[in-house]
């Protein structure tokens, strides 16, 4: 069943008010979360020198006083004591070590250089760095791969089966695999959709393992987009009877998906005979119904109609680009590359932001070193979390609208999500209250 909830907008109004040497100080300001379904409210009471995990955002559903970290839109945490303090501790999701994590895939860190020079697979790569760390290697596998640039200039095969639009397209063939390239087809002669044309491939994706020579192959469908053959003719299904025999061309045809085609609507012996595409849209299936509706018959002039004519196309109406095969790959189109590097040895006492440097001389003499950066998904998650408390006094909140938390050492990246919030009863039994709202996107 569908859910009776309805999303709204919470609203926030702090407003704070003062009077200092006789003269008064009002500020206030609004914040707003939209599309909020979701509202938690609960008093906890803390006894006396006790932590307590007051909220888990540890989870990806629902659970007692659990709430995954991403719904996360607005919370507060009120000490409602009116003597004692309150201690409010926020604790990362994870914590990092020093050392890199082995068998990482560093493509995420990629930073620049490592092309040309010898495809081969090197391992035990040792690294330099510009912080303090040391002791990290790499395996490194280098292969050819294919440039995005120049694009490959095509001859067009049988355009009349492509559709117009731009294609992202995965191409087949040759010694490689993982290359794509886009295409982009346009209406012929005329702003004919029925003739279109393209010109060039430009590579999007490089792949790996392709040699110079290479045919890359363009598969059969790849530039069809549900369009229709010009020419083929619709199969009957129900057929009006007409008081006027006539042939009206460009008579708009649609379905639950396509749009755009027309046809050439043709009656003889006072019935409707036969339906003949004339534009090929886009969007359209086979075995779905083309309906023209009989006061749209009426409003050609076919006269008195006696019903709707229904239609079905079939595989003869649907068009399928045919393969279009590359020029062969020449020396400009191929280039050697790093395509995987894992960590082989973590090393110790690597940071964030670290700069990690693979000499051009030990991967086969690239053009230039193999920088990466290294980034949170580098390290293990095994170190000690993160944290940070602060206090709360007596009748006071602490107010907060995303999850996204920094340790103690912040670096300037909120790169982690809160875990736990956890609260401390310092000096006496505590009432806490809190309030959690949270909302179906993502607020980090």
């Amino acid at each position: 069943m569908a859910s009776t909830v309805t999303p709204s907008t919470f609203q926030v109004r702090i407003k704070e008010d003062h009077v200092i040497n006789g003269i008064r100080t009002v500020n206030e300001n609004l914040y707003r979360v939209p599309n909020v379904t979701n509202y938690d409210r609960r008093i906890v009471t803390v006894p006396a020198n006790t932590n307590v995990d007051l909220i888990n955002t540890n989870g990806l559903v629902p659970g007692p006083a659990l709430f995954p970290s991403y719904s996360i839109a607005y919370g507060r945490i009120t000490n409602m004591d009116d003597v004692n303090r309150l201690a409010v501790t926020f604790t990362s999701s994870n914590g990092e070590s020093e050392t890199g994590n082995v068998g990482s895939d560093l493509s995420g860190s990629y930073t620049s250089g490592g092309t040309g020079g010898t495809a081969a697979i090197y391992s035990n790569i040792p690294t330099t760095t510009n912080g303090s760390g040391s002791g990290m290697t790499l395996r490194v596998i280098t292969d050819e791969t294919i440039n995005f640039s120049p694009s490959v200039t095509l001859t067009p095969a049988a355009t009349t089966l492509a559709a117009i639009g731009t294609y992202n397209i995965g191409l087949e063939g040759g010694t490689g695999t993982g290359a794509s390239g886009s295409i982009v087809v346009t209406a012929g002669a005329g702003n004919d959709a029925s003739i279109p044309t393209y010109t060039s491939l430009t590579f999007t994706a490089s792949g790996s393992g392709y040699s110079i020579a290479d045919q890359l192959v363009i598969p059969v469908g790849a530039l069809s987009n549900g369009n229709l053959v010009k020419g083929s003719t619709i199969t009957n299904i129900s057929i009006p009877s007409v008081s006027v025999n006539q042939v009206k061309t460009n008579v708009p045809i649609t379905t639950s998906t396509g749009q755009g085609a027309t046809a050439t609507v043709t009656s003889a012996g006072n019935l409707i005979t036969t339906v003949i595409i004339n534009a090929v849209g886009l969007g359209y299936a086979v075995n779905q119904d083309i309906i023209i509706k009989e006061s749209v018959l009426q409003s050609l002039g076919f006269g008195a109609v006696s019903e709707n004519y229904i239609g079905n196309l079939s595989t003869a109406n649907m068009a399928s680009s045919i393969q279009n095969i590359l020029p062969a790959l020449q020396a400009a189109n191929i280039t050697v590359k790093p395509t995987n590097v894992t960590i082989q040895t973590g090393g110790n006492k690597y940071a964030v932001g670290d700069t990690l440097i693979v000499a051009k001389a030990l991967i086969g003499t690239s053009t230039t070193d193999l920088l990466y950066t290294l980034n949170t998904n580098d390290f293990s998650r095994t170190g000690t979390k993160s944290y940070w408390t602060m206090e709360c006094l007596p009748t006071s909140s602490i107010m907060f609208s995303s999850p996204n938390c920094s340790g103690s050492q912040f670096n300037g990246i909120f790169e982690q999500d809160i875990e736990f919030i956890s609260v401390y009863a310092l000096t006496g039994s505590i009432d806490v209250e809190y309030v959690l709202v949270n909302a179906p996107v993502a607020t980090n």
